[in-house]
């Protein structure tokens, strides 16, 4: 018991959004960010120039003379010094405790990579659900199985990959733990019988279509309990967002996917290697992004697909010459050299980074935003609502939960 303790208390680091009204906290939000969009919503691969560089020439100056990109704490300091009126937005956060559960045996974690163990444990500390609870696009079912056991409650896991499933079934019944799988595809309305057959639902990192298409459907099937932790909300059909509360829908912004994307742009968790090739693969893109201005004429980025990355430890001519591949441009590859461009592209790489520092700034905020949002639709469905920070970003940066219970 000492050991879970200790794990405990590690992993105890909820804190509460509390406030009055959420309806409040989001219109204040949102006064916020259209003050500043100017700020946030900008392209920061496909300019050339410094976005802000009519409105803001300060900013741009000291970004200009920054030897490597700024972090949050200096950004501010500039943003409330180069932009008149700015001031920064404080936030109502609560810390609070939860009950200590069941330790889990070792086996449970089998697997299961540390920090995503960590983040199922956090979230099981951080929830109460109802009996039946449904776990919403399993995967394996790793935080039913632990939700079952710590809360002692029959969990049905619905995951639309067959092999996932039947992987799920099969160390369930190992563990005879009351966990059953089902095979359904939540995006053709197949969650919402199992929906109807719950108390509550749970779902970690459900990313965007599906977390919404959670929050309709449960408020259909007049579930009990919700417990979502949202991720992706880039990862939706439409090219504009679509609001789901009715405060929302009469917001002073208006989201594209693009934004959608600023809202999870943040890696807190990726190894070097991975943050090696991510840098990598910008120096090369922007590199060849040159090289096409160059020799079509035309003064716009041009999109490339995903490569393999494979192909980055290749250097980069070869990725420019599979690039150019892409775009139909290999007739220019024997007339114009890429030689030099690869510099081109460290050196935009470096302005790159501080446009985007800028602009990271806002990414929580507009996270929240869109929080309060589903928060706020599920309010003006009748449910009592909170939102939690459940575990520290440095487990993942997506740690944001909203918990709604029905008040009926």
């Amino acid at each position: 018991m000492r050991t879970f303790n200790k794990l405990y208390k590690k992993l105890n680091t909820s804190k509460q959004l509390s406030c009055s009204s959420y309806t409040d906290l989001f219109k204040t939000l949102d006064h916020w960010l259209a003050q500043h969009q100017s700020l946030w919503d900008v392209p920061s691969f496909h300019a050339l120039d410094w976005p802000w560089l009519t409105r803001f020439p300060e900013l741009c100056d000291w970004l200009q003379a920054l030897p490597q990109a700024p972090d949050v704490n200096q950004v501010e300091q500039a943003l409330e010094r180069c932009v008149a009126g700015f001031e920064r937005l404080e936030w109502p956060w609560q810390s609070i405790a939860h009950r200590p559960l069941v330790e889990p045996d070792s086996h449970f974690s089998a697997g299961i990579k540390g920090r995503k163990w960590q983040q199922i444990q956090a979230f099981s500390q951080a929830v109460a659900p109802l009996s039946p609870v449904l776990e919403w696009c399993a995967g394996k079912g790793h935080l039913g199985k632990l939700i079952a056991y710590q809360h002692q409650v029959t969990v049905c896991s619905a995951e639309w990959q067959a092999s996932l499933c039947q992987a799920g079934q099969k160390e369930a019944k190992q563990r005879q733990l009351p966990q059953r799988f089902i095979h359904a595809d939540v995006l053709q309305g197949e969650g919402l019988e199992p929906l109807r057959q719950a108390q509550s639902a749970i779902a970690l990192h459900a990313c965007g279509d599906l977390h919404t298409t959670l929050i309709e459907q449960g408020i259909a099937a007049q579930l009990k309990y919700f417990a979502i932790s949202p991720c992706c909300y880039h990862l939706t059909r439409d090219e504009q967002y679509q609001p789901l509360s009715q405060v929302a829908r009469h917001a002073q912004i208006t989201l594209t996917r693009e934004n959608l994307k600023l809202a999870v742009k943040e890696v807190v968790t990726a190894g070097q290697r991975e943050q090696r090739l991510k840098h990598t693969e910008l120096v090369y893109r922007l590199g060849f992004d040159a090289w096409q201005r160059h020799v079509t004429g035309a003064d716009r980025y041009l999109n490339v697909p995903s490569c393999n990355k494979a192909l980055l430890g290749q250097g980069f001519v070869a990725f420019a010459t599979w690039a150019a591949e892409q775009k139909s441009l290999s007739q220019y590859v024997a007339q114009h050299s890429f030689d030099g461009y690869q510099e081109i592209g460290q050196q935009r790489s470096e302005q790159v980074a501080k446009v985007e520092a800028i602009c990271q700034y806002f990414r929580r905020p507009l996270e929240l935003w869109l929080i309060l949002d589903r928060a706020l639709r599920l309010e003006e469905a009748g449910y009592r609502v909170t939102v939690e920070a459940f575990c520290d970003k440095a487990l993942t940066p997506r740690n944001l939960l909203i918990l709604a219970q029905h008040s009926g």
